[in-house]
């Protein structure tokens, strides 16, 4: 699925919710995966998805970082 939350231009603000919506969506691919399944999400870096990754390492073998060559250096 293809899930966003709506974006107010402010940037904490949007972060936080994001970050907020991927836990959701870990919690729930954490309940139906099956042994070695993936989990993907696309958040904004600001701070916060340290409790995000830090529970990623903790319930899969790979977890990785990728930021488009294409994006924003501040992005």
């Amino acid at each position: 699925s293809d899930m966003a939350a709506p974006t107010t231009g402010h940037k904490s603000t949007d972060h936080l919710r994001i970050i907020a919506l991927a836990e959701v969506a870990l919690d729930f691919a954490l309940d139906v995966l099956a042994p070695g399944g993936a989990f993907a999400a696309k958040v904004f870096q600001g701070g916060a998805e340290g409790e995000l990754l830090a529970t990623l390492k903790k319930n899969f073998t790979s977890v990785k970082h990728a930021k488009p060559k294409a994006s924003r250096q501040d992005s």
